[in-house]
């Protein structure tokens, strides 16, 4: 299978995931979805379905207007679908299957499992995605991971993993100092002030009930990385993290295992230079 993370944070989230005979999207928090697509060459003649982990704006901003132009059905918990509706997300006659906890439901030739995630939404989840030959799991917005949560993800051959903000500049404003540059786009030349100061009651809720840190990222990989092959870091804060600060972080925790690190941003001509593709 294919996964290309098309866009990743606050500015939007959106991931493409198929085969030759089957796709789906999980997130729709990217506008001209099906433009995009197209654009990139990814194959739209077999989509069977749009995954949607939670109903927060970032995910779910073209949802409708994509649900209307594929003609697919939306893959979600109930309280999430409920949501969906309830806030005029997705039209009422849309086709949607309510995915309950571990339990696979189908979708052409590859099957969905959701599993419980820990954010303050409605009923949010994470998917894996198995096709028979390889299963991708998506792990993203989540304040914590649990020990269920690991067994699954443990299981797959790649993983998409949030890893949102970094725990000192949550503390101080201001980043650690990275081991090596690797013009990782942040343009900071040697700045180490986050870029914006986010107030006391966004950063307790980002901690508390909202996003998973590099250092808990991190924790997750160290025991991932024994059994999975890849793992690529989403879902980053453009104010409180910066790519190299995750992925220096995440190669640590992940040691001699081998294990591939790929990192997803919403920086400046992510979708022109940076873009996060891979294959299993």
């Amino acid at each position: 299978m294919d996964c290309v993370l098309l866009a990743s944070g606050s500015k939007g989230n959106c991931i493409y995931i198929g085969n030759e005979s089957d796709s789906i999207v999980i997130d729709a928090g990217l506008g001209y979805l099906m433009r995009t697509l197209q654009s990139l060459h990814l194959n739209i003649d077999n989509l069977r379905g749009l995954c949607v982990t939670h109903e927060h704006s970032d995910h779910v901003r073209s949802a409708k207007a994509f649900v209307k132009a594929a003609r697919v059905p939306v893959f979600a918990s109930g309280g999430t679908l409920n949501a969906l509706e309830r806030e005029n997300i997705i039209s009422a006659s849309a086709k949607r299957t309510v995915c309950h906890e571990h339990i696979p439901v189908e979708a052409g030739g590859l099957k969905i499992t959701t599993f419980r995630a820990y954010h303050d939404a409605a009923e949010p989840t994470g998917f894996v995605i198995d096709d028979g030959d390889a299963r991708i799991g998506i792990c993203l917005d989540t304040h914590e991971v649990s020990d269920t949560m690991k067994t699954i993800l443990s299981a797959c051959d790649a993983v998409v993993l949030e890893s949102n903000y970094c725990s000192e500049a949550m503390k101080s404003d201001r980043f650690p100092e990275c081991e090596t540059c690797r013009s990782c786009g942040a343009n900071c030349q040697g700045n180490n002030c986050v870029l914006r100061v986010y107030p006391r009651y966004l950063k307790d809720r980002i901690q508390n009930d909202g996003h998973l840190s590099n250092e808990d990222s991190s924790a997750c990989i160290a025991e991932l990385s024994q059994d999975v092959g890849i793992i690529a870091l989403a879902h980053l804060s453009e104010n409180y993290n910066r790519p190299n600060i995750a992925r220096e972080t995440a190669l640590d925790a992940a040691g001699e295992s081998g294990t591939k690190i790929f990192v997803s941003d919403q920086l400046a001509e992510y979708r022109e230079r940076r873009l996060v593709k891979f294959q299993v």
